[in-house]
């Protein structure tokens, strides 16, 4: 729990209530969580298939326990991870033996000992009940973000904390600006002599009747030589919305987060987009899947060479249905892929015999030539060889 240089406390309950932070979280949760995730098993050094047949396939890639979606599941991982710097999950072994369950638990009551021996001991205690639980290493999946020491995942909100409290702060001082019509204040003034009480009335009066969005436009009415000058903005809060954006680059900075997936537009452009989205995939939300897939890997996966966990991210392309087909085209017409493994792909069942489609390179038929053309009909005034 630290205090940035503006005299904001930053916490992970903080910074979930300052918007750039929150929103640069959400889009890593929910670009992740998007993406499939699959256990496969290797059969030689040219084939794969995917592991169904086993239980930890379901709970990976559809159900890793009674409460939660696979979506909701990764989403709540990278949350974690985003807010405290670890995602743990305690794993739940069935009958014989292997994972059937992945129960998340909250990192805020969760302390990490490495021992003597190396291994690690996983101190949990409960939010709601307090209950204090000890764990093995090999009973706990542990995500970790960035770490210094291999054990913890150093809290992002704490490395952040300069750049969060001055979101923070400039949010704040945003929302009472402009909650008084985005006017700094008016002074009342008269030639007469005021006792105090009046002059307490008189700011009362006027800040009922005209302070706040709602009542801007209204007419004043002054009385008894009562005057009113409005005080001009400074330069200070005319340079609000630069302030703003200096906070958040710097927000966008710690996360690698091209500015226009916060829905900041203002430096965007046609040419830059499509290249700022390759940088997001290959950046941004790269890491944070090898992270998860690594924790599946040694966590649950663990000596099995056979078996590795992977995430699609063909699944970035789901709402880009040019992109998509293109990449399709170019994997069929370079015979990588089959007409039928893109249907599957497309949650198509096979194509019939009868419709099947030719080879990509192949050329059409050459027709004879004393064949007419199927939309011509033959010449049928050409020398009758008989003479008639």
């Amino acid at each position: 729990m630290l205090a940035g240089d503006q005299g904001v406390r930053v916490t992970p309950e903080t910074a979930m209530k300052t918007s750039i932070w929150f929103a640069c979280a959400r889009v890593v949760a929910e670009t992740v969580a998007s993406l499939p995730l699959h256990l496969y098993r290797r059969i030689d050094d040219e084939r794969v298939e995917r592991a169904r047949n086993l239980p930890l396939y379901r709970v990976l890639s559809k159900r890793p326990n009674s409460w939660q979606t696979r979506y909701e599941w990764v989403e709540g991982m990278c949350l974690h991870l985003g807010f405290y710097g670890s995602a743990y999950n305690l794993k739940v072994p069935g009958a014989a033996g292997s994972v059937t369950e992945l129960h998340p638990l909250h990192p805020s009551g969760m302390e990490v000992r490495q021992e003597d021996d190396n291994s690690l001991t996983y101190l949990y205690r409960a939010p709601g009940s307090g209950r204090q639980v000890i764990y093995r290493d090999d009973q706990i999946m542990h995500v970790r973000w960035l770490s210094f020491d291999g054990v913890n995942g150093a809290v992002p909100v704490d490395l952040g904390k300069d750049a969060i409290s001055l979101a923070r702060s400039l949010e704040q001082y945003a929302s009472t600006f402009y909650r008084n019509n985005a006017q700094p204040g008016v002074v009342l003034h008269t030639e007469q002599a005021l006792p105090r009480e009046v002059r307490e009335q008189l700011r009362e009066q006027w800040n009922n009747r005209h302070r706040g969005p709602s009542r801007a436009g209204e007419v004043a009415v002054l009385s008894n030589g009562l005057k009113v000058d409005t005080v001009s903005a400074t330069n200070q809060e005319s340079q609000l919305a630069e302030l703003w954006m200096q906070a958040l680059l710097a927000v966008c900075r710690i996360w690698k987060m091209p500015p226009h997936m916060v829905q900041e537009l203002g430096r965007a452009t046609w040419g830059n987009l499509a290249s700022e989205m390759v940088s997001f995939e290959k950046f941004t939300i790269q890491p944070w899947l090898r992270r998860i897939e690594g924790a599946i890997e040694r966590d649950i996966i663990g000596d099995d060479d056979e078996l590795y966990a992977e995430f699609l991210v063909e699944g970035l392309l789901r709402s880009d249905i040019t992109t998509r087909y293109q990449a399709y085209e170019i994997a069929v017409r370079n015979r990588w892929m089959t007409p039928d493994e893109v249907r599957q792909k497309e949650n198509l069942g096979p194509m019939p015999e009868d419709e099947t489609p030719p080879a990509p390179d192949a050329q059409p038929a050459a027709q004879p030539a004393d064949v007419a053309p199927a939309d011509q009909p033959a010449d049928d005034q050409g020398d009758n060889p008989n003479g008639d």
